[in-house]
């Protein structure tokens, strides 16, 4: 009963500003986020030495353009940069280069479509489906992000929590990756405890529409199908459904021989 009430009052509270701004609210527009995402590092062979020099988490940026009826999330190719690590010791010398696959989640907040360009395993998939419905719950908790005011919901969901900070100021349902169906555009996600944090770090109110197109690279995928792809990969590799790596954080398993 809490929930719906809390619900209740931010949808009215969402249809009184709106009444009030006017229509001149932010309705379209281009926001960069941070993303920083725990690594779980698995080294196996001769230099399984190397594992505590390695960097335990990985930072990216990312952006998100947006309008009333789509959003598209990618990569900020300007500020990408690819890593190169190299580390000598007894197993031998480690060199590891990263870098950002071209992923990209084009949503269609009209119709509630997703199509999503996924690199994994050096393919390119290009999954299409409905977007889910999030069980979000509202907290009443408020705090200020970049100068908007913002909202806390919750979602608990296989024994994961996610907390999002939605602004009603900027009332589009969008968000980084999947975190959206929020009356109001999200600008801070917190999953499963630090294990991947998005943090807007700009807003602008203006979005080239030029940029909100539709991926297309890839191979035609459902979810479904995707999904079982992706599983049936990570267990030839020894990582349970499930884990960090598998969910929303990063598995990086190095094996080594001499």
């Amino acid at each position: 009963m809490k929930t719906s009430l809390l619900l209740l009052a931010a949808a009215a509270a969402f249809q009184y500003v709106s009444a009030q701004s006017g229509g001149n609210q932010v309705t379209s527009g281009t926001v960069k986020y941070q993303e920083t995402v725990k690594v779980e590092i698995h080294l196996e062979g001769a230099g399984a030495e190397f594992a505590n020099m390695i960097p335990k988490e990985r930072k990216s940026n990312k952006i998100l353009y947006f309008n009333q009826d789509a959003a598209l999330f990618i990569n900020d190719k300007e500020a990408a940069e690819d890593e190169n690590m190299a580390f000598e010791g007894e197993g031998g010398m480690v060199m590891i280069k990263t870098s950002e696959p071209d992923n990209k989640l084009f949503t269609d907040l009209k119709n509630k479509k997703q199509i999503e360009q996924r690199e994994f395993m050096t393919r390119m998939f290009l999954i299409e489906g409905s977007m889910e419905t999030s069980p979000w719950k509202l907290t009443g908790n408020e705090k200020s992000i970049l100068g908007y005011s913002c909202q806390e919901a919750v979602m608990e969901k296989d024994s994961i929590k996610t907390v999002a900070w939605f602004t009603p100021g900027i009332p589009v349902a969008a968000g980084p990756a999947n975190y959206n169906n929020l009356p109001g555009l999200v600008l801070e996600v917190n999953y499963n405890d630090g294990k991947r944090v998005i943090t807007a770090v700009s807003v602008e109110d203006k979005v080239d529409v030029a940029n909100l197109v539709k991926p297309k690279e890839g191979k035609k995928v459902t979810k479904e199908e995707f999904q079982t792809i992706m599983d049936e990969k990570m267990k030839e590799m020894g990582i349970e459904r499930g884990s960090a790596g598998h969910a929303e954080g990063a598995t990086m398993m190095i094996r080594i021989s001499k």
